[in-house]
């Protein structure tokens, strides 16, 4: 009897792993997306002639590549900062899922110059069906005009 109660728990502790371990999600993301400017207040600083912090708040949509749907068509929104006397250059980025989860990312600006630059971003957080999200990767967005960009995102993510 015993020995059939062992059996029957070792089999449960498998089965129990094997859906914790199925439920794992990890993988490569490419996504395409394009921005249009929403908000963008500038502030001059006094030391210098042309000195100037920006505050740029950008909206849109994200198109993924590949056989997976991660972040297909979720929203795409930006907040970005920028110091033009080199202080701070990055900020924010949220996607936002049809059904409500969230996908939030930091990201620094790492070189380029206009209307192209490259950079940095991870994920630091997540609702719903991507709370506990971890992740990094590449961007790189090219400004079609003062109002309107396409950001090339590439990286890997993880969902426990």
């Amino acid at each position: 009897m015993f020995k059939l109660i062992a059996v029957a728990l070792s089999a449960m502790s498998i089965a129990a792993w094997s859906v914790t371990a199925s439920a794992e999600e990890s993988g490569h993301w490419k996504g395409k997306a394009v921005l249009i400017v929403t908000n963008q207040p500038t502030v001059k600083v006094a030391d210098q002639s042309d000195h100037q912090l920006m505050l740029t708040e950008l909206d849109g949509i994200v198109f993924s590549e590949g056989e997976k749907p991660f972040l297909d068509n979720a929203r795409y929104q930006v907040v970005d900062l920028n110091d033009s006397g080199g202080l701070v250059s990055g900020g924010y980025k949220t996607f936002t899922a049809g059904d409500g989860s969230k996908v939030f990312a930091q990201y620094k600006v790492t070189g380029g110059a206009p209307p192209t630059f490259n950079g940095e971003w991870k994920f630091v957080g997540g609702t719903q069906k991507y709370k506990g999200i971890s992740g990094s990767g590449t961007f790189k967005i090219t400004w079609v005009s003062d109002t309107a960009a396409w950001d090339l995102l590439e990286g890997d993510y993880r969902l426990p």
